[in-house]
Formats: C-alpha cells, structure tokens, sequence
C-alpha cells in the first residue's frame, strides 16, 4: 500500500533518567514559575511520595498549592474544582505528579481556569479551548497511561453519563519527566494493569486505519519493550532497569495513539469504566484477545508481527522460515507467496491467545463477569461504545455487532 500524506508533531519535551525529577525547580524557574498547582490523588499523597517533590520545589523560592481531589477515573466536577484552585492561587504552571488520573485532570485545567467556563462544556462540545492557559509539567509515577505524551484527556461527566476524551491548544504537556524512580513502589497489580493499559495504545494505534510510519515506529518499540520488561517487571517491582523501559514504552504509547488514534478496544472499555469504575488498565487486558481476534482478518500481517512479538512459535526452521513459506518456495513464487499468507494468517488467528496466556501469567486473567460486569447491562454498553469517535479508526468497520463481540467474548 503506498504511503499516503500525514503529520506527526509533539509539542512535548521528554526527559528520561533515574531521578531526573530533580531537573524539575531549575525547569520551572526557567519557565518564569514562581507559583505552581501541584496536581496529585489522594492515594498517592499517602505514600509520602509528593511531600519530597514538592519540598524540594520550596526549597528552590516556588510557592506551592497542592490540589488532591481527583478520582480514579476523573471528572469534570475535579477539573472544574482544580481550574478554580489555579485561579485563586495564581499559579504560573501546574506540575501532575501521579498516573493518569491525575495527569488527564491537571491537562486540562489551565485551559478552563482561562476560558472561565467547565469542562462540561468541553464535554458538550458547546465550548473549545482557545486560551491554552499555562504550562503544564508532568512526573508519572505508572508507566501505562500514555497521558504524559498525549494531549487528549479522558474524563467522567456525570451529567451526560459520558466517559471521553477532549483536548485542544495547550493539552500536552510541555516537559514530562519519565523518572523510573517514582515508580519502585508500584504494587504488582498495578504495575501489570498500567502495562497492559501501555500495551493497548500501542496495539491499537499500529492496528489502526490512521496508522502511519511514524506512528508505526513509536508502537513497535512500544510493544517490543513492553514485549521484554513487563513479566520481568511485575515479578521483580525493584528492576529500575525494567521500570524505565516501561516509562519509556508507556511515553512511546502515549504518543503513538496521539498520532494515530484508538478502536474498538477504548470504545467498549470507556463505557464499562463509566459504570463499573473498574481500572482502565484492567479493562484494557481484559478485551484486548478479543480485540485481536475480531480484527486479525483485517490486519493479518501486523497482528500476525503482535503475536510473534510477544512469543509466538512458529514452529519453523531453525533459520526462523516456516515450514509452509519453505514448502513454498520449493515449489515456485505463486506457492511461496500463498505459504507466506497462510503463515501470517494462523499466526494473527493466535495473537489473542498469546494476549490471553500473557494475562494469565501476570494476574490480569480475570474475567469481566469475574469483575461485576453483567450481562444486563451488554446492551447499554454496546450503544455507548458506538458513540464512540473512536470506532472510526478501527480496522474493522464500528458496528454494533463488533463492539457486542468484544465484550461478550471478553465476560
């Protein structure tokens, strides 16, 4: 397929090393910040992890406003409180110290702390962001996300019964430290839920319609590291060689689903998230093996290379060609190419199970029945998902029978 005409910019700047969070007065001070909204969760305050971020932030002559009210899946109602806390405190800039939660949250509030109006409105669609509003510098402490390389945010409004995604001028951020410091103490669970969530940016934007070789490069790297550190990862939390390569897959993620978009998979989790409040990441794992297989058809190479990526056997030569491809080409070019298709094919009719026994191996078997989804509720899901913007990136066309077939081979 030739190539076709595309973009690719990043407004963000990334910096990578253990304990580059340090870098992070100097930069704010070169920002002009002398007062800052220090965005974080409640859960994460309990760890003792934001009190040395931000003293070593007064240290450095910043004055500091900690906001904590955001939830694990956010809403406008915690944006709407942060915009009005960065208002009253005159804030130069907003640091997001957290995983995605926060991340998304704190993206959002410079641009409706200018506006002066609520997220709500973003929601809607009554309102766009046309006042970026200040810079907005990022510490993840998951590597899972991507929020810290995207300028999308993804939010609950309660009003609408709505979990999407908005964004506009300003969104990105605009330094992000990928310090794999932060996230020594991730626990198990957690560690393997927000890799997985990395995976399935990845996975999406390289399956998808909007793909480009740009985006293409970003989510092979992404998956191959995710591909060789997240079982090691999660059966090793003190690795720092590991937990940087996932930093770095979870950014690489981030931007590649920016580029190119997501599909079905984010269509259906987005609604179950909204009335389960279970971890998005979770939900990723969950329906990512019938993802793969109700796209596999559409493209068999490139879920043919996911499931060779994470382990699939050919069961070929030792010089890595299939026995089909070889048979092939003894007998001439027309069999040789037809034995390289039906190889491409069976490997891509695996890739969900190697996801599936890749799920099973770091704790994220679980059903969605297993985790409260009810078969009551299939219906609602189905018409939420296909409200979804996102359908139109998918490989396969958006229909009501795809997104049904993802969940229910997913409960």
């Amino acid at each position: 397929m030739p190539i076709e005409r595309f973009r690719f910019a990043t407004p963000t700047e990334f910096v990578f090393g253990p304990g580059c969070r340090a870098e992070l007065p100097d930069r704010l001070t070169g920002l002009g910040a002398a007062r800052v909204l220090l965005v974080t969760d409640r859960g994460l305050e309990a760890t003792g992890l934001v009190d040395p971020v931000e003293e070593a932030l007064r240290a450095a002559g910043i004055a500091v406003t900690r906001f904590v009210d955001v939830k694990s899946n956010p809403t406008v109602d915690n944006v709407d409180a942060g915009a009005s806390v960065l208002r009253e405190a005159g804030a130069d800039a907003v640091v997001a110290l957290g995983g995605g939660s926060p991340i998304d949250a704190a993206k959002i509030m410079p641009a409706v702390a200018a506006g002066g109006f609520s997220a709500h409105d973003l929601m809607t669609g009554e309102r766009r962001i046309e006042r970026p509003g200040v810079p907005v510098i990022v510490l993840p402490t998951t590597a899972g996300s991507g929020a810290e390389a995207a300028k999308v945010s993804v939010l609950v409004d309660f009003a609408t019964g709505e979990k999407k995604g908005v964004f506009g001028p300003g969104t990105a951020p605009a330094i992000t430290f990928l310090d794999p410091e932060l996230m020594l103490g991730l626990p198990r669970w957690l560690t393997a839920a927000t890799g997985m969530d990395a995976l399935s940016h990845a996975l999406e934007a390289y399956l998808g319609l909007s793909a480009t070789p740009f985006s293409d490069g970003l989510a092979e790297q992404s998956m191959r590291l995710v591909a060789a550190h997240l079982e090691r990862v999660v059966a090793d939390g003190s690795d720092i060689e590991a937990r940087g390569a996932m930093t770095i897959a979870s950014a690489m993620g981030g931007l590649a689903k920016d580029q190119s978009g997501l599909g079905v998979l984010h269509a259906v989790a987005m609604p179950i998230g909204y009335l389960y409040d279970l971890h998005h990441g979770y939900l990723c794992a969950a329906l990512m093996p019938a993802t793969l297989d109700a796209n596999a058809a559409a493209v068999t190479k490139k879920t043919a290379w996911v499931a060779r990526c994470f382990g699939l056997d050919d069961e070929g030569t030792d010089d890595g060609t299939d026995d089909g491809v070889r048979e092939g080409l003894d007998e001439g070019p027309a069999e040789a190419h037809r034995g390289r298709d039906d190889a491409e094919a069976a490997a891509a009719a695996r890739a969900g199970a190697v996801i599936r026994a890749l799920n099973e191996r770091i704790g994220m078997g679980m059903r969605l029945t297993e985790a409260g989804v009810k078969d009551d509720d299939i219906d609602r899901i189905v018409t939420d998902a296909m409200a979804s913007y996102l359908l139109k990136n998918n490989p396969v066309p958006g229909s009501p029978d795809l997104c049904r077939r993802v969940l229910v081979e997913s409960l």
